[in-house]
């Protein structure tokens, strides 16, 4: 079973970050902390740490990648 993968991102608009996803990657807004959530596998090269954040970071936006089993 693939790890599930997750990220913050504080500056920028829900939309945006959808438009920088691949498919195997989703975001939405945390209702408890009003910032955007980036939740998804890797597959087939498109990871988090080595496609996700830095296509985001290239239209300036920031984001940080967190482990929900940390305690």
């Amino acid at each position: 079973m693939s790890k599930v993968r997750m990220a913050t991102v504080h500056n920028a608009d829900l939309q945006t970050v959808r438009d920088y996803l691949p498919s195997n990657y989703k975001a939405y807004t945390d209702p408890f902390g009003g910032h955007i959530v980036i939740n998804g596998v890797d597959q087939a090269g498109w990871t988090l740490d080595e496609y996700v954040i830095p296509r985001l970071a290239s239209g300036l936006i920031v984001a940080k990648e967190f482990n929900y089993e940390e305690k």
